[in-house]
C-alpha cells in the first residue's frame, strides 16, 4: 500500500489477483511461505509496469499452486517476458516462444514443447546409436 499509495481494497484486490489468500493478506511478508511470498512479488511487479520482465529459474522452491499463479500471471502480463527455466509445467503452461541455448549458440525451436521432445530424444537416439556402433568395433 505505501509503496503504490493503494487503498487498502486495491492492494487485497491485487494480492487475490496473483493468488494470495485472503487470510495472508494481513501476514508480515517474513513470516510468509515462499509461494506466498512469490506472489506478493509478482503483485508488486505488476504495480510497478515493466515493459519486459527477465524470470530466471522463477519456479525454484514453488510449490504447484504456486507455479500455476506465476503462469496465469505471465500469460495475462502484457509486455515481453524472457524466461529461462528447466520446468516444463511453466513452459507448457505459458505456451511461449523457445528458445535453446547450447554450444554458444542460441537457436529458436520450430514447433511446441513436443516438438522439441521428439528432437531432442531422436538426437540423443542418433547419439546412442553413434556410441554402441563404435564401442562395437574391434579395436585395434
Amino acid at each position: 500500500m505505501r509503496l503504490f499509495n493503494l487503498q487498502y481494497q486495491d492492494a487485497r484486490k491485487k494480492l487475490g489477483q496473483y493468488g494470495l489468500a485472503t487470510h495472508a493478506h494481513t501476514i508480515a511478508n517474513r513470516d510468509l511461505s515462499g509461494g506466498q511470498r512469490a506472489r506478493v512479488a509478482l503483485a508488486e511487479l505488476s504495480c510497478r509496469a515493466p515493459d519486459v520482465l527477465i524470470l530466471d529459474e522463477p519456479t525454484n522452491n514453488l510449490d504447484i499452486e504456486s507455479i500455476d499463479a506465476l503462469a496465469d500471471a505471465i500469460r495475462d502480463f502484457t509486455g515481453g517476458v524472457v524466461i529461462v527455466s528447466h520446468d516444463e509445467r511453466l513452459i507448457r503452461d505459458t505456451d511461449c516462444q523457445l528458445w535453446v541455448v547450447e554450444d554458444k549458440n542460441i537457436n529458436e525451436i520450430d514447433g511446441d514443447f513436443d516438438d522439441y521432445r521428439r528432437e531432442l530424444l531422436e538426437a540423443l537416439g542418433e547419439n546412442i546409436a553413434h556410441a554402441a556402433a563404435a564401442s562395437a568395433q574391434p579395436s585395434s
